[in-house]
């Protein structure tokens, strides 16, 4: 139950991969949002409040990475071709790659404001800020949002392959992780 079995990952990466996918969704929605449509007096609460949840998917991020080191993965469906199988390794560690980019970048971000963010990890851990100073502000900024959006993209694609299992293979590879 706790381990991953030939076909079927366990519980712990069940349950890491359900609360990232439900973070990694709020954080770019929350994101674009709070960029594009908060009301200019309460964006920085709302990059504060953005922060906190930036920290936990950084923490679970790597947590599961840790964990997908010690136990081995569930093979792949029987009749995947040796072309889907390179595709699915790759969108795996792209998505991890940049989950990883996007939080630290959002993190060194989080120092650079004219007042540093007091944003927590869980709501009470207090992070320390990797960066200070303005300078570079503005490109980390431009680069956060520019890695968050190629997540995006990365998570449009990683479910329609999830569909493509689904619907057309019907390989039961999502009952995998479900």
């Amino acid at each position: 139950m706790l381990e991953n079995t030939s076909n079927k990952w366990g519980l712990p990466i069940r349950v890491m991969h359900g609360i990232g996918m439900v973070l990694v969704l709020i954080l770019i929605i929350h994101g674009w949002w709070m960029t594009e449509f908060a009301p200019r007096e309460s964006r920085f609460n709302q990059y504060a409040w953005h922060a906190s949840f930036g920290y936990a998917l950084l923490l679970l991020t790597a947590l599961r990475i840790t964990w997908r080191g010690l136990y081995k993965a569930p093979e792949p469906p029987a009749d995947s071709l040796k072309w889907e199988r390179n595709l699915a390794a790759l969108g795996h560690i792209a998505l991890y790659v940049f989950v990883l980019c996007c939080a630290i970048l959002g993190w060194a971000l989080a120092g650079t404001f004219s007042q540093p963010l007091d944003a927590k990890l869980l709501g009470f851990i207090p992070m320390p800020m990797i960066m200070s100073g303005n300078e570079l502000h503005g490109l980390l900024e431009e680069n956060h949002g520019l890695f968050a959006w190629v997540l995006a993209a990365l998570v449009v694609f990683h479910l329609i392959a999830t569909a493509y299992h689904q619907f057309y293979k019907k390989d039961k590879l999502l009952q995998r992780m479900f």
